[in-house]
């Protein structure tokens, strides 16, 4: 091991805190740890992203013990993120985390032990876990200060356990309903959808939308369905569809509620984490310590980006993506749009077109070199009836955070690296994803096509059901600006925005500047994931970056109003879903975009 680096031994437990005896007729009644039916335990360890329930007490499991990766550089972490279950079924607890040094530097004393190398942050440090409920929080290890020796420190986060006696729950206590609550996807009134199965190796079959075997969130399965040709015929039930006879291909979103965890920024929570999602058509209301109503502007229509008023962490919250546009869920492109009959990445790059040259489908050249403008234009005018329109950063948002939960792949998806822009590739396992953009190495060539098991990675469900593209390929506009723009290259008359529809854009604080994560919409997968860090990469660059992976992260200012997510097929590292940077709105070689589609709720 090399000289100045430090790593620290962590042991967490539960305990439980002294409980009152209750006198009632019947005579003594004690309740808390020695009841039966309380049991407080550790259900899940992830230190630095990997998943490793091994680090769990196999016994009780109430302890945890790792020990921190090598810490050498001022400002870096190690992470471990626990979720704890409460087994009860009459009874919720209160758990409170406190963490003291055992040594610094092997020496152990009876005094306060500090050091000067390391800091010690419990986030947060309390939990409330009803019964038959799991929370999670973390503990970072962060380097303060390198050391010339090497250091060994010992801590201990001590998690003690209150436990109060279940009341009738309220009717707006939110429960995850295991999938039960899934909206149904909505197929339009125009046939123009077909529901459809893909397998394994990419085999598209006409099914029955009113079938059990079409989807199953609840184990990763998505709904897919296609529009054919113009001139197609749909083929009876249970029937093959050839891949030549489909124009696009769409994935069913379905609307749901998720658990708030970076309302605001004074006390973040630093690491990429489980997102926990509660699948409901009905919208949450401002019931406090419980949910809150999903801000929006007075339209009702848009994300209010800025200040938080009504929301706090660990509230539920419908994702602004449904509200916009009145649904119970979304229709995306599960692949960057491509240009139809392109049979080069050059002559994919068109600056002008029209919605007759969309293809959405995998292996196609994405449609490169339009504006804004052009973009949402041509996003709109595919299909009217089924409300198209150009992704918006919301809508890019609720599918992140789909990905990133128990219902999807559960982490990074990797990066598409084809040097063509061909949609619904993978990187092989093999590829050097750890280069930056400018460095050699990021091996676009060795890639894997989106029906083979490593093709499966870049899917948002790690599996062939979900959406791909998310991460490279083309970097992908959205429907999201800056109000107030200083430069215009977007094509759109900047005093004709403020009458178009406000449903079809995500409208930013013109006050937001690139380090600026509380100018986030909450839903869109940007400052959530702060605090942002800028640093310098190995390619000798300076950029901002997230905590979820470490993805590029550069917010809109009013030159550069327009949000873009997602990196090309050259960003390496700093590429994934969580990806999001800026541009002012002008045509780009390397520049694309995505469909959505909100077919109005069937009455």
């Amino acid at each position: 091991m090399k000289k100045g680096m430090i790593i620290a031994l962590v042991i967490m437990s539960i305990g439980f805190a002294a409980v009152a005896t209750t006198l009632t007729i019947t005579g003594t009644i004690k309740y808390g740890y020695d009841n039966d039916d309380f049991d407080v335990i550790f259900s899940e360890a992830i230190l630095d992203g990997v998943v490793n329930n091994d680090l769990i007490d196999t016994g009780d499991k109430k302890s945890i013990t790792f020990t921190t990766k090598e810490l050498s550089t001022i400002g870096d972490r190690s992470i471990l993120e626990y979720q704890v279950m409460n087994n009860s079924k009459q009874y919720d607890a209160t758990v409170t985390i406190e963490c003291e040094r055992l040594t610094v530097d092997g020496q152990e004393s009876e005094q306060e032990i500090k050091s000067e190398y390391t800091e010690i942050k419990p986030s947060p440090t309390s939990l409330t876990v009803k019964a038959q409920e799991s929370r999670k929080g973390t503990i970072t290890v962060e380097l303060k200060k390198v050391s010339t020796e090497i250091l060994e420190e010992k801590f201990k986060c001590s998690l003690t356990v209150n436990p109060s006696e279940r009341e009738e729950e309220p009717e707006e206590y939110i429960a995850d309903t295991s999938c039960e609550s899934v909206a149904a996807p909505n197929l339009g009134t125009d046939n123009k959808l077909i529901p459809v199965t893909i397998n394994n190796s990419g085999e598209i079959t006409k099914v029955n939308a009113t079938g059990e075997n079409w989807y199953d969130y609840c184990n990763k399965q998505w709904a897919n369905a296609v529009i054919l040709k113009d001139g197609e015929t749909a083929p009876e039930e249970n029937q093959k569809i050839e891949m030549d006879k489909i124009e696009s291909m769409f994935v069913w979103i379905p609307k749901y509620k998720y658990r708030l965890w970076n309302v605001d920024v004074e006390h973040p929570l630093y690491n990429a984490h489980s997102i926990e999602i509660v699948f409901d058509t009905e919208d949450t209301t401002n019931i406090e310590g419980v949910s809150c109503k999903t801000p929006m502007n007075e339209e009702n229509t848009q994300g209010l980006s800025g200040d938080i008023q009504e929301c706090s962490n660990g509230e539920y919250m419908t994702h602004p993506a449904f509200i916009s546009f009145g649904v119970d869920g979304l229709w995306v492109g599960k692949f960057e749009t491509g240009y139809k009959d392109a049979n080069s990445a050059g002559s994919a790059n068109q600056s002008t077109g029209a919605s007759t040259n969309i293809v959405v489908k995998p292996n196609e050249f994405s449609w490169r070199g339009l504006t804004v403008k052009n973009m949402f234009d041509v996003s709109k005018a595919y299909e009217s009836t089924l409300q198209s329109h150009m992704m918006k950063n919301t809508e890019w948002g609720a599918v992140a955070y789909l990905s990133h939960s128990i219902y999807g792949i559960n982490k990074e998806v990797t990066i598409n690296n084809n040097d063509q822009y061909k949609t619904g590739y993978a990187a092989l396992p093999s590829t050097d994803q750890s280069k930056y953009p400018g460095e050699s190495g990021n091996g676009e060539s060795f890639n894997a096509a989106w029906n083979t098991s490593d093709g499966y990675t870049a899917s948002t469900t790690g599996n062939i059901t979900g959406v791909y593209d998310m991460s490279g390929g083309a970097w992908e506009y959205v429907a999201a600006y800056v109000s107030e723009p200083q430069t215009n290259n977007s094509g759109f008359q900047i005093e004709d925005l403020s009458k178009l529809d406000e449903k079809y854009f995500d409208v930013y604080d013109k006050e937001s500047a690139l380090n600026s994560p509380k100018k986030k919409i909450l839903g869109d997968a940007t400052g959530e994931l702060g605090p942002f860090t800028n640093y310098k990469d190995s390619d000798n660059n300076q950029r901002w970056h997230n905590h979820w992976y470490a993805d590029y992260s550069a917010f809109t200012d009013t030159t550069h109003p327009w949000f873009t997510r997602g990196s090309n097929f050259r960003g390496g590292v700093i590429n994934g879903q969580f990806n999001f940077g800026r541009n002012p709105g002008a045509s780009a070689d390397s520049g694309g975009f995505r469909l959505a589609l909100a077919p109005a709720n069937l009455t």
